[in-house]
């Protein structure tokens, strides 16, 4: 295998595999907030993409427009689950339990509501990153140009995030509730509205993600659930379900090695190596490999 083939694989995977982990993003900030798993949240990624379809080729409104009103949306649909699920099951005494089946059937709904008004085939993600057939091309080296636009689009995206959480009031109000929301409410700070802003910033990031996966994966149904939920959700458990950080080197590393298994086994097998890494990790290391936050008795 030569040195351009290595590089090639690595760099796809990382793109890939960064944005698994804004999915997982999704499943920590709600872990923190309300110690539920969310499995609704999976659904922001086909409904961001299918919405930004609409509004981009339907509604013509351009780029900057579609994406706005887009993740407007899926951040409304987040308040909405918080109010209309989270918080019903909560006064009727309801659990995790509960809540996990809720937020997985919510999933089966949208999964239909999309079939009726859109059909079960894939659409054609707009060329926004470029055609399929643009490459990058460096001596050997060639890779999608897409790959390299959603790599870059998600480290910056990374970096504002860490500004948010470690620069910002917002990010302090959401370590301290994190950590013990009696104590932060003493201390004067908004816990329902820290718990809004984890409602909201879960569906948002993995809107975000939708939309990116979207000239990879086209607008489709796989988005919605199944492969790309297993992948968010395992970048998470590889974090620890409440390290961000670790969630992300989690999807990198999900990512990374699902392109090489591709390269050296077969396509076929790429989603069974996320179900693989999982119950690897939970039996392995079930408070997560990349778990700092665990280890350093501070949260997020």
């Amino acid at each position: 295998m030569e040195f351009y083939n290595i590089l090639q694989n690595l760099i796809g995977g990382a793109s890939v595999g960064i944005t698994y982990g804004m999915v997982g993003l999704g499943v920590v900030f709600l872990w923190q907030s309300i110690n539920r798993i969310n499995f609704a949240n999976i659904s922001s990624a086909m409904l961001s993409a299918y919405l930004f379809y609409t509004f981009y080729t339907q509604a013509k409104l351009g780029f900057v427009f579609s994406l706005i009103f887009s993740l407007v949306l899926v951040a409304i649909y987040g308040i909405c689950l918080r109010f209309l699920i989270y918080e019903p099951i909560s006064r009727r005494g309801g659990a995790r339990l509960e809540f996990v089946v809720a937020t997985l059937m919510i999933c089966v709904l949208w999964l239909n509501v999309i079939i009726v008004f859109y059909g079960g085939l894939p659409k054609p993600f707009p060329h926004i990153f470029g055609e399929a057939t643009d490459f990058v091309r460096v001596g050997k080296f060639s890779l999608p140009s897409v790959y390299l636009y959603i790599f870059l689009v998600v480290s910056i995206l990374v970096f504002i995030i860490h500004l948010l959480l470690r620069k910002s009031f917002i990010g302090k109000a959401l370590r301290a509730t994190a950590q013990n929301k009696d104590v932060a409410q003493l201390m004067g700070i908004n816990v329902d509205l820290t718990t809004n802003l984890s409602f909201i910033l879960s569906t948002t990031f993995v809107g975000i993600a939708g939309i990116l996966l979207a000239p990879i994966y086209f607008v489709s149904l796989e988005l919605g659930g199944g492969g790309i939920g297993i992948k968010g959700f395992s970048a998470a458990v590889v974090g620890g379900l409440i390290d961000p950080y670790g969630t992300i080197l989690g999807g990198l590393l999900i990512g990374i090695i699902e392109n090489f298994s591709t390269f050296f086994i077969s396509s076929t097998y790429k989603d069974v190596i996320s179900f693989f890494i999982l119950v690897i990790v939970l039996l392995w290391k079930p408070n997560g490999i990349f778990n700092w936050t665990t280890r350093q008795e501070t949260l997020l």
